[in-house]
Order: C-alpha cells, then structure tokens, then sequence
C-alpha cells in the first residue's frame, strides 16, 4: 500500500500530513507548499495525494486554529530511536493549553540531565500537533526556536491559552 497524502494551508504557513496504513506517519509545518511537496519526494517518493482521507483530520484543524479545544486522537506510527519515541509519547500527555520544560520531560523519563537531548528530539518530531512540542518550553517560561520556527510555537500556544 502507498502513503497517502494531504496538505492544509493555515495562516502563514502549511500543515503537510501522510498516512500509511491508516495511520499518521507524518503531519509538520512548512513555509511554503513547495517546501512541503520537496519533503514528500525525499521521503515518501511514491505518496498519493488524497485529500479526501484527511476529512476528519482537516475539519479537526479548522476547528483547532480558529480557537476551540481539540484533542488529536488519531493513529499514529513512531518511527525513531527508542529515546526519541520516550520523549514523544511523554509529551502526548502534556493537557491541551498547558507548557512543561526540556527539564520537566527529561525527569519524566528518568533522564534529568538529558533537557538538550529532549530538545533535540522534539526538533525531529515527526507527527506534529498529536505529538504537541509545541508545548514544551525553557525552564525559564520561555519560547524557544525549533525545527519548524518559534513563530508557530508562539501562535499555537496564543491559540490554546498557554502564553499571552
């Protein structure tokens, strides 16, 4: 079976999504839709565009970016190293609206001193939004960059409540 995919063109920038098996494999944030497509050729060559999987998906973003609580419940497939996966699904448990810190996911998974290592694998999170990084900050309550810039991180958190 091929990987399917979808796009979702939101404020200022794209949401790209890809299914495999009716599971979410990836969903990031782009700058463009070219940036998006050349994200696609390099990873899943043989992709179809098909919108239409991506219905209940798409309807949740709407809702989601316009303000309303959405909790993304969807199958997902975690491709990665076994601390990055930890880190990932620790991070699934951080509540719609709320911030935790690099330090608070690395005590979580019994590595306090790893706070960069975290970082770095929530810069190579591959299925954003259901894996919320965006909800992760500094200790110190700031906004830091990422892999898919501060500028959505801030947005995102604006749009739950979690920052000013």
């Amino acid at each position: 079976m091929k990987p399917c995919y979808g796009y979702f063109q939101a404020k200022f920038f794209y949401i790209g999504f890809v299914k495999l098996h009716e599971r979410f494999v990836y969903i990031g944030f782009h700058k463009t839709l070219k940036d998006f497509e050349n994200h696609l050729k390099k990873n899943y060559g043989d992709a179809e565009f098909r919108q239409d999987n991506f219905r209940e998906f798409i309807r949740d973003l709407e809702k989601y970016l316009s303000g309303e609580k959405v909790e993304f419940e969807y199958p997902i497939e975690l491709s990665g190293t076994v601390f990055q996966i930890k880190v990932w699904r620790k991070v699934m448990e951080i509540p719609y609206g709320e911030t935790r810190s690099y330090r608070w996911v690395a005590e979580s998974i019994g590595r306090p001193r790893a706070a960069r290592p975290v970082a770095n694998a929530l810069k190579n999170n591959p299925i954003v939004l259901i894996v919320p990084c965006h909800r992760v900050i500094r200790s110190d309550g700031k906004v830091a960059g990422s892999g898919f810039g501060k500028k959505v991180r801030e947005y995102l958190l604006r749009l739950e409540g979690a920052i000013p």
